[in-house]
């Protein structure tokens, strides 16, 4: 997976359009994080970065929703940006919602512990007991430990909550615990969430390296989808879950289908004379195989006007009415084409004769002509 995860970036064919894309969109985030360190009311201009942020976190959850299920699947496009918005937005929506939990216990003793400010000195200042203030400072420690720990646990699962999002198209999925834990402990997803973590590990230090000649943006970029690609492929897996449709690509590789150039049909629907209705996207072949001996029947549908019911190799349909003709000769003698007799025995023949193209083509020419 560590070499699909380098590779699908810039698949085509869209892959080296969106890291160009996204690479650009990573240097305006960049600049406007830069504006912060200036003096106001400049330092304002930092909160405009928000925006593309979102764009490249809705391009992610796009990523995720269309790897999930896929064999080999192609990057997206940055297409309906709006949408990029939304998704973006819920993504940071679920993350806040998995992560604050943690966060409020660690961030009041971070602070604390980064002031360099002693918990057991300040209980015994304000008058509590020594073994109180103890036993309060041990807790303190198994709290920080435990929403340390929950803080880990929310973002190795987090990926999990957003792949139900992105494949449902819906927030409430991405709550149901249950179900973001069962597919977070399975094997699938956590052997794609380590090699994301190795891909981030080994490359990004270098991406950040190369910003100095601007391509440690477009390496960051290319980095970060791949991750997201290990994230879909990994929930899917795990979950069980089905493609989705990529409405926003082109068109969907999956649904690329090769029409054969010869259909095998059966000797009813071969016979010359009889009518084979295609479906609404079926194309007529070059060539029809028919695949069994064909006599006359009285029930065929002919093309031969009034005279339905008879094959065109009857006496009636080739002399009128009589099996010969003013001279005398026979139906077959009188130059009928023993391809149009009733006697075919199997082969190849042409799917559409000869001046015979409206009604092989059930109505469609004669439509046109009209």
């Amino acid at each position: 997976m560590l070499r699909e995860a380098l590779d699908y970036p810039t698949r085509s064919p869209e892959g080296g359009r969106s890291v160009i894309v996204g690479g650009l969109v990573v240097v305006v985030i960049t600049a406007f994080l830069g504006a912060a360190a200036l003096d106001v009311p400049y330092a304002y201009a930092a909160a405009l970065g928000l925006l593309p942020w979102l764009l490249v976190r809705g391009y992610y959850v796009r990523v995720v929703r269309t790897s999930i299920g896929r064999d080999r699947p192609t990057p997206p496009r940055f297409g309906d940006v709006r949408r990029l918005f939304r998704d973006g937005a819920v993504a940071v929506g679920i993350s806040a919602a998995y992560l604050s939990p943690g966060l409020v216990v660690l961030a009041p003793l971070v602070g604390v512990r980064a002031a360099g400010t002693d918990v057991s000195a300040v209980l015994l200042e304000r008058a509590v007991p020594g073994a109180a203030a103890t036993a309060a400072t041990s807790l303190t420690g198994v709290v920080a430990v435990v929403a340390l720990m929950y803080a880990i646990g929310a973002l190795y699962v987090l990926p999990v909550a957003v792949a139900r999002f992105a494949h449902t198209n819906r927030v409430r999925p991405a709550f149901e615990v249950r179900t973001v834990v069962s597919g977070a402990i399975s094997e699938d997803y956590a052997t794609a969430w380590g090699i994301s973590i190795a891909l981030r590990l080994f490359l990004l230090p270098f991406a950040y390296l190369l910003r100095l000649l601007l391509v440690g943006f477009f390496l960051q970029f290319h980095v970060s989808t791949g991750a997201r690609y290990c994230y879909g492929q990994g929930a899917g897996a795990a979950l069980g879950l089905d493609p989705v449709p990529a409405t926003h690509e082109r068109s969907d590789p999956d649904e690329w289908t090769a029409r054969p150039a010869v259909s095998r049909v059966s000797a009813r629907d071969g016979r010359p004379g009889s009518r084979r209705r295609p479906g609404r996207d079926d194309l007529t072949p070059a060539v029809r195989r028919v695949t069994g001996g064909v006599t006359g029947d009285a029930d065929a549908e002919t093309d031969g006007g009034p005279e339905t019911g008879r094959p065109r190799g009857s006496p009636s349909a080739a002399g009128g009415g009589s099996g010969c003709d003013g001279d005398g000769a026979s139906g077959s003698d009188a130059g009928t084409d023993p391809s149009e007799t009733g006697g075919v025995d199997g082969g190849f023949r042409p799917a559409i004769g000869p001046g015979k193209r409206g009604d092989d083509t059930d109505g469609r020419d004669g439509r046109e002509r009209n």
